[in-house]
């Protein structure tokens, strides 16, 4: 019986993540490497303060990395992580078709 309340509460709390607009961080310090952004689901999409200006036109941060929350919403959140990691370690960061798009649907 415990173990099944557990298991419950442990899916609502992830359908209450997952089914919760994406909200974007602003963070005060940089991001380790060469990245200015992230986006980790199911808790966000995380930006270097110093871009905070920037907004959300065409070809920002911002909506780069929105697309990757679409992508996620569209893969799921095992799929995406995987197919992300898995194209990371086959083309590199920038390489990558999950990078590509971001890159071409946020122009």
């Amino acid at each position: 019986m415990k173990k099944l309340i557990v298991l419950s509460l442990l899916l609502v709390t992830i359908f209450i993540l997952v089914s919760k607009p994406v909200k974007v961080f602003y963070l005060p310090f940089n991001i380790p490497g060469k990245q200015m952004a992230a986006t980790i689901p199911p808790f966000g999409v995380f930006i270097e303060d110093k871009y905070e200006s920037e907004g959300n036109k065409r070809g920002s941060i911002v909506r780069h990395e929105l697309v990757h929350w679409s992508q996620y919403k569209r893969m799921g959140l095992f799929n995406f992580y995987s197919e992300y990691f898995k194209q990371y370690n086959k083309n590199g960061r920038i390489n990558n078709w999950m990078e590509e798009e971001a890159r071409n649907k946020s122009k």
